[in-house]
């Protein structure tokens, strides 16, 4: 798994409603906070996370997110996953 991996996955499982919010998918780059966005609610944010974690096989501790360094972005994702494999 790599951060393009990640990309890929993530904008695959958003599509619809990447199109419903009429954002590209060449729009989602590095800082690209899909809760401040409104593209995601804190909730499926969270089953957007669960669904990576199940898919990657890969488990994240969130009581050691800060939440202060923009976890909610592609790259506080990717660094989330990529730290946990």
């Amino acid at each position: 798994m790599n951060a393009a991996e990640i990309k890929n996955y993530i904008i695959e499982n958003l599509k619809d409603k990447l199109k419903q919010f009429e954002i590209n998918s060449n729009e989602i780059k590095k800082d690209f906070d899909f809760v401040q966005s409104g593209l995601l609610d804190s909730m499926a944010f969270v089953e957007m996370i669960a669904g990576m974690e199940q898919h990657f096989n890969i488990e994240i501790d969130f009581e050691k997110i800060d939440e202060d360094d923009g976890f909610t972005t592609l790259s506080g994702i990717n660094e989330l996953f990529l730290k946990a494999k």
